[in-house]
Order: C-alpha cells, then structure tokens, then sequence
C-alpha cells in the first residue's frame, strides 16, 4: 500500500551519510557529475549543490551556489538542447568554483564568436551578480580534445554573504 505522504527529498540521493562516518571537511570538497539532457537536469543540480554545501559546512554559500548552478545549467540547456551536461563543484584556497560544461556543436567558420558573444548576452545577470559580490563569472570553448564550452563561477565565503544580504 502507498503512503499519502509527500517526500520532499530527492528519491535519487541518499537522506544523509552512513551511520559513524565522519562528516566531509572542506578538502573533500571535490566533486564532478554527468547530467542528462533537459530540464530535468536544472532541479537535481540545484539539490545536490545545495545538499553538498550543506554537507561541507558551506551552507552559507548555497544561495549564491544554487544561483549560479542554475543559471549556467540553463544556459547550456538553452543553446545546446537536449545533451548531457557535466557540473564539477570544487574547494580551493578559500574559494568555491562551479563549472559547467556542455556538449555544445561546432559552428561553421566564424559563427562560433556569434555564438558565444549570444551566450555571454544570456549569462548577464548571472555575470552581474557574481561580479557586484566579488567572484568571477567566465564563458569560454571547451579546450580540445573536447567539443562544447565551459562556463565557470569563482567566489568567496564573503562574495556569498554579499548575495545573501541583497
């Protein structure tokens, strides 16, 4: 018989660490995933950057985090359709970077700049409140031997209270 209550977790992740495991520090902090294609992609993303912050004792950069998986995971969706994505979430020296890359087509000779000068146009605000809080917010092909481009965010614990108290 089906229960009538709600979860509101996600059924794919698991509800917390094992029992007696110690908790993750910082330097573990260090985490790549393949996302299928679609929007589907944009609500998992979204959990799983939150429930990893969180799980870090980074929770105080999971609205800035979430924001900006987000932002970049919809970008990849809207000019690369359907392909899967690759989202890597990493801990260094005092800075949190999320990037973001897709399998994004080749461009017949000269359209790929248009392209990507139309992706930068979609990225604004996401570039804009990043940059008001003190990260970094870049776009860029994706270096061979891979096909598609990479979009990636830098910033700090002090960039994330900035975003918070906006």
């Amino acid at each position: 018989m089906l229960s009538d209550s709600v979860s509101t977790s996600t059924p794919c992740l698991p509800d917390g660490p094992p029992t007696g495991c110690l908790p993750p520090s910082l330097a573990d902090l260090d985490y790549s995933f393949g996302l299928p294609g679609g929007p589907y992609a944009l609500s998992l993303a979204r959990e799983l950057v939150r429930r990893l912050l969180d799980e870090h004792g980074l929770s105080d950069m999971a609205e800035l985090g979430v924001f900006a998986a987000s932002e970049m995971l919809g970008n990849c969706h809207l000019f690369s359709g359907n392909r899967e994505t690759d989202l890597s979430l990493r801990w260094r020296f005092g800075v949190l970077r999320l990037t973001v890359f897709d399998r994004h087509p080749l461009h017949a000779e000269g359209l790929g700049r248009v392209c990507l000068a139309r992706r930068r146009v979609a990225l604004s605000t996401l570039d804009a409140v990043v940059d008001a809080c003190g990260g970094i917010c870049r776009l860029e092909d994706a270096r061979q031997p891979l096909v598609g481009s990479k979009v990636w965010v830098v910033f700090s614990r002090e960039a994330a209270r900035r975003y918070a108290e906006c």
